[in-house]
């Protein structure tokens, strides 16, 4: 970029910034569990506009990888989302420092952003050669106009304009230093009870050369499961304390359910049947509509080793390559067939096509004639792994071993988050992380 280009961006963002310190807050619409809605921030993966669809954040050249980087590192992260409205929009972003519980710090920006504390996202980029036209846009970050200085937690804010109000949808990230060594391993439960559906995950942290006041209370370990931050597990405490060492045996909140291996189905090309495709029809809305054959009941079914990409969505069109502008939308129908109907609560499908989430467009619903669960909806193309999540009325976290089973031999992966306190800064650092698979450790 030359000197003058980005003075300008410079200048271009300065003026955003301005204008939003001079904007008026907008009521929080309260009550509502729409997931596509204007309500108050939430510091967590969410959609605001019911037009956006498909947000990916994944480190360049990677899109199946977790948004996670390493403080100073050149490797930049992709954010990448698609808007069905005809309109193209002004749209900037920036990054808000959180705390190990995602509560925003009491860092200022100019404390944890090198650059400009806000910054415009390009102009997006139109479908080619799809039946649903849809506008792309994609920023890379970080990048010479914005970039994290303080490692931890990081939420990701895509607003209009200058206007950082009126949100359009937010992500997850975390930066982090690597100062901490983590050993973690899975290990048969102790409980023989649950040692045939669970999965046991032991702890050792070291933190040489780091002060650590009150290693209980200073140090804060979460551990993730397939990257759900819905299952996010935080109550861990040392049951033995070292010179610089923390030990974790067996700790109650490191007990996982195995779960069971993901349901996959191929969408990446609608001219072919793949593997559980039954056959492929055009929709009322014009679109390619692919009627998957029933899926197994597998509650109460033996372990069956299956490869899978652990919930995760690919996107992809295998005539056009690697391009995500030419994958288009297509409706999936998918079939459980069950004896009789669960009682307590809905039934979900769930993966990273709902961002790890029960929503409203993925509820299914129950057909008496056919005893079955059923559901259509309306997805990108590419590989979908996906499974049914039973989410009992009153709760926020779905049970996934209801439908799908539970067994120890599942293969997972883990992300083990250390955070130190730091009182000079009066914030949270992610100075240690561990990536674990159940198999391959």
């Amino acid at each position: 970029m030359n000197i003058c280009v980005r003075h300008a961006w410079l200048l271009r963002s300065m003026v955003v910034t301005m204008l939003a310190s001079c904007g008026t807050a907008q009521p929080a619409i309260s009550g509502t569990e729409e997931y596509y809605s204007t309500q108050e921030l939430k510091y967590e993966d969410h959609i605001y506009s019911p037009t956006v669809q498909t947000v990916q954040l994944f480190k360049k050249g990677f899109e199946l990888s977790p948004p996670v980087i390493e403080l100073g590192s050149t490797e930049p992260l992709v954010l990448r989302f698609d808007d069905f409205s005809p309109d193209v929009e002004d749209l900037s972003y920036t990054l808000v420092h959180c705390n190990a519980d995602w509560i925003p710090s009491d860092l200022n920006p100019s404390q944890y952003l090198g650059g400009v504390p806000t910054d415009f996202i390009p102009q997006p980029r139109q479908s080619f050669n799809t039946l649903k036209h849809f506008l792309e846009y994609e920023v890379e970050f970080p990048n010479d106009m914005m970039k994290p200085t303080v490692a931890g937690n990081y939420l990701v804010k895509v607003f209009r304009g200058s206007d950082q109000e009126d949100v359009v949808l937010t992500r997850r990230m975390l930066v982090f230093e690597n100062r901490i060594q983590v050993d973690a391993r899975i290990v048969p439960t102790r409980n023989v009870e649950r040692r045939d559906a669970d999965q046991q995950l032991e702890l050792t942290v070291r933190y040489p050369g780091i002060t650590v006041p009150d290693p209980f209370s200073d140090v804060y370990v979460a551990v993730l499961q397939n990257m759900r931050w819905d299952d996010l597990r935080t109550a861990f405490r040392p049951k033995f304390v070292r010179d610089a060492e923390l030990v974790y045996d067996q700790p109650a909140a490191g007990l996982f359910q195995g779960g069971n291996e993901w349901r996959g189905v191929d969408l990446k090309s609608m001219r072919y049947s793949t593997v559980r495709m039954d056959h492929v029809i055009t929709s009322p809305e014009g679109l390619d509509e692919a009627i998957l054959l029933p899926d197994e009941k597998r509650e109460y079914r033996i372990y069956l080793d299956m490869p899978d990409i652990n919930g995760k969505h690919l996107v992809k069109n295998d005539l056009v390559g690697a391009d995500p502008l030419s994958a288009d939308y297509v409706y999936v129908d998918l079939t459980l067939p069950r004896s009789e109907e669960l009682t307590g609560g809905d039934v979900y499908v769930y993966g990273a096509v709902t961002d790890f989430q029960c929503l409203r467009d993925f509820r299914c619903t129950w057909d008496a004639a056919r005893k079955a669960y059923t559901l259509r909806a309306l997805v990108k193309q590419g590989y979908m792994d996906y499974q049914y999540a039973f989410l009992p009325a009153g709760s926020t976290v779905p049970d996934l071993s209801k439908l799908e089973g539970s067994h120890y031999q599942t293969e997972n992966d883990y992300l083990v988050l250390v955070y130190v306190r730091d009182y000079q800064l009066r914030c949270d650092r992610l100075l240690g992380l561990r990536f674990l698979n159940s198999r391959k450790g």
